[in-house]
């Protein structure tokens, strides 16, 4: 089996506020998160590291619901919010939330799961450059244009998006991607955090969270629901 990791990276917040946003999350789905000194192959160890005015969560390997906490604190927060994910080694992908809705999302192989999709799902996995230059800040089109493509898995070499990139069209080109997003990767190449580690626990839920905004309470409802995506099988 392959890796599968699910992450939250969050645009112009310091860890502090992402955490404040994140316990707010899991209490209310009967969960909670603790600053705590863990391996990261504890099976509920959260990192959590905040570089150039952005801040990252890596979700802890057995928690399948990375959306919805990073919905949630795009609203909760005002801040966008990429949930990116590997997928089984095979792939990674990314879907960014503004004010709990989903403005953007890309996936290099959309017919992983399905080879039946719809046209108009295919297109709507491509990704688009303009509108994550619209929510990151100082953020070049050119320098992420060559990510958002869909994968030849035929070529028999595979290829960089850019020259200076670590890693080619794989799953661990998602670390070349946050690179140019500004957003660190809490990980370095021994498997090490780099960030503050604490021990995450939830118990997913479909409910309505009160609030002052009801309409605003919706909008995340219907975001973190404990129904699943179609591409999602676990």
């Amino acid at each position: 089996m392959g890796l599968f990791l699910g992450l939250s990276g969050v645009i112009g917040k310091s860890d502090e506020e992402v955490i404040v946003s994140l316990r707010k999350y899991v209490s209310r789905t009967g969960g909670g998160l603790v600053a705590e000194t863990v391996d990261v192959d504890y099976p509920n160890c959260c990192i959590i590291e905040t570089a150039s005015g952005n801040t990252t969560v890596i979700y802890p390997g057995s928690y399948f619901e990375w959306e919805q906490p990073s919905a949630f604190i795009s609203l909760d927060l005002k801040a966008p919010v990429f949930s990116f994910h590997i997928h089984d080694g095979d792939l990674w992908m990314y879907i960014l939330y503004v004010d709990g809705q989903v403005v953007d999302q890309f996936n290099p192989i959309p017919d992983y799961w399905n080879d039946n999709i719809s046209v108009a799902e295919r297109e709507s996995w491509k990704g688009n450059a303009e509108i994550l230059a619209k929510y990151v800040t100082g953020l070049n089109t050119h320098d992420i244009d060559n990510y958002l493509v869909t994968w030849q898995l035929e070529e028999e070499e595979i290829p960089k998006a850019y020259p200076s990139d670590k890693y080619p069209q794989e799953d661990w080109q998602l670390i070349d991607f946050m690179e140019k997003l500004n957003l660190p990767y809490p990980l370095d190449d021994d498997v090490k955090s780099t960030g503050h580690t604490y021990r995450l626990w939830d118990k997913p839920v479909n409910v309505q969270w009160p609030g002052e905004n009801n309409a605003s309470a919706k909008i995340v409802a219907g975001a973190t629901t404990t129904q699943k995506p179609w591409w999602k099988f676990w």
